[in-house]
């Protein structure tokens, strides 16, 4: 005789499985911080903008690659410095750095002055 899982172990495996699909998919805070002050660059951070960047680089939670990019985006003055692009594009080139940190790295990199129309598309995307 088969014995068949109890119902309760089944609708509590799937609830679980329910509530960690939105979190999987969510971004980081570290990375919505960023593509909030990416998004509204106006050819450099503002000093509080710095201030939560500078925040975001020296805290345990946030992972050496949100580093690279909250440092580059703190030293951005109309463009990215060419030290930080050398690390941006080391993180572009890395097919295992997430989608969304290549995405962040990819705006700062090329940006001039304030995002593009289609970056801050791509940047609100990051926000939802």
């Amino acid at each position: 005789m088969q014995k068949r899982p109890p119902i309760l172990s089944v609708v509590l495996c799937l609830t679980l499985l329910a509530n960690l699909a939105p979190v999987a998919a969510a971004e980081s805070e570290a990375v919505q911080t960023m593509a909030r002050i990416l998004s509204s660059l106006n050819h450099f951070p503002s000093d509080a903008e710095k201030a939560t960047l500078q925040t975001l680089v020296a805290s345990k939670a946030t992972s050496a690659q949100e580093r690279v990019i909250a440092q580059a985006l703190s030293n951005v003055e109309h463009a990215a410095t060419p030290g930080d692009k050398a690390r941006l594009q080391m993180l572009i080139d890395d097919a295992s750095v997430p989608v969304s940190l290549r995405t962040l790295a990819t705006i700062i990199f090329k940006v001039n002055h304030f995002p593009t129309a289609a970056d801050k598309a791509q940047l609100q995307k990051l926000l939802e």
